[in-house]
């Protein structure tokens, strides 16, 4: 795959569907540069954020271990690191390797970095070591990191049934708080059919102790998985993939008002349950999963990995998508006006997958997208413009 400089604009003018007085109006464009992409090499499942510092810190896994990069730019970066590795567990000829995946990470108001994972053991041996969530500590900008730590275990029922616990998110909050969230089937099995819940655990004290697991969101016989936490003001946005209703797994958005802190698990349906996008997408054929929700400084974005006309066999030829809502448009804690982005120039006309994505704000509307694809690492930034304030006239040159 060759790597070109290239700059891309594209101005949108999708349907607007939304009435206002007078007839149907018309969004303020939005538009989307992207900028030269950036390959970090082997690895997957890749998040980068930015350090108290100014440097950014990138987390992944390669090899089933969790490494680390830094960039004082995001297009220079130190040579890959391993903090954590992956390990053998159990005994004599029933030793099996335990691999770590999901990277996710944030840095506590402390300087803490929390660096949470994924615990998977090979060919699904949750007999030998369960599936589990972990994570390790840098109270020293990443130089030097702790032990791993697990804080939760799917343990194995003894039912033939093997269960999991996935994709870990780290939200951190005030004073040391801080909230781990990731998916869990462990309590669903029906048959050889697995149902998933979305958990969280948090900590009063950095890390160093934890509360019980909580469940903040399910749906009955669904999949509530991959969360992905906003939070903004007084409202927290739960980024999750689910399905049901005949429906492949999709994006969804639930919102909760931070002082509530999921006193209540939010089921389906639910006024606080709602697709954030602008036009529908028919989730009965299309496949939309792993979503990843972030801000800059007057959009909410989101990403996800989408497959059209899915099967099963078809997952890993997914295409990334992004979407972008203007926080003007936010109304009692919902957007449901989410318009599509172009895909990345280097991914148009490609039948490679573009997976596991996830989103990093820099400066002002900028941010970086972050790709998995033929199991390298893409970074490629992107700014938006927002002409509010344009008149129309003026925009085209009238």
């Amino acid at each position: 795959m060759r790597m070109t400089a290239f700059f891309l604009s594209v101005a949108l003018g999708s349907v607007w569907n939304v009435q206002a007085e007078g007839g149907v109006s018309e969004p303020p464009p939005l538009q989307a540069t992207w900028g030269q992409p950036v390959d970090l090499g082997p690895g997957g499942y890749a998040r980068i954020r930015r350090l108290a510092d100014g440097r950014y810190m990138a987390a992944y896994s390669r090899g089933g271990n969790m490494t680390i990069r830094f960039s004082a730019d995001t297009k220079k970066w130190t040579p890959p690191r391993t903090v954590v590795p992956r390990f053998e567990a159990g005994a004599g000829t029933n030793r099996i390797f335990v691999g770590l995946a999901n990277a996710e990470f944030a840095q506590l108001s402390s300087g803490r970095i929390i660096l949470a994972c994924n615990l998977r053991p090979a060919k699904d041996r949750a007999d030998v070591h369960p599936f589990s969530i972990g994570f390790a500590t840098s109270d020293d900008a990443g130089a030097s990191w702790s032990k791993l730590r697990v804080i939760y275990r799917s343990e194995n029922l003894s039912d033939g049934v093997c269960r999991g616990c996935w994709e870990p998110f780290v939200l951190p909050g005030a004073d040391g708080r801080v909230q781990i969230y990731f998916s869990d089937e462990t309590p669903y099995v029906d048959g050889k059919r697995r149902f998933q819940n979305i958990s969280v655990m948090e900590s009063s004290d950095g890390g160093d102790t934890w509360g019980p697991v909580r469940v903040a969101s399910y749906s009955p016989r669904c999949r509530d998985g991959m969360p992905v936490l906003l939070q903004l003001g007084n409202w927290r946005w739960l980024a999750i993939e689910t399905n049901g209703k005949g429906t492949h797994l999709h994006p969804e958005i639930i919102r909760s008002r931070v002082a509530d802190n999921w006193s209540a698990t939010v089921g389906s349906p639910s006024p606080d349950r709602f697709s954030p996008f602008l036009v529908s997408r028919d989730w009965k054929k299309t496949y939309g999963g792993a979503p990843y929700i972030a801000a800059t400084e007057n959009f909410i974005l989101l990403s996800w990995q989408e497959t059209a006309n899915f099967t099963r066999d078809e997952l890993h030829t997914s295409v990334v998508r992004v979407a972008a809502v203007p926080k003007s448009e936010i109304v009692d804690g919902r957007f449901t006006t989410m318009r599509v982005l172009s895909v990345p120039p280097l991914f148009q006309n490609t039948t490679e997958s573009t997976l596991w994505n996830s989103l990093c704000p820099l400066d002002g509307d900028s941010f970086l997208l972050v790709s998995q694809c033929r199991n390298r690492i893409i970074v490629h930034p992107c700014h938006l413009l927002y002409f509010l304030h344009q008149d129309k006239k003026e925009r085209e040159g009238g």
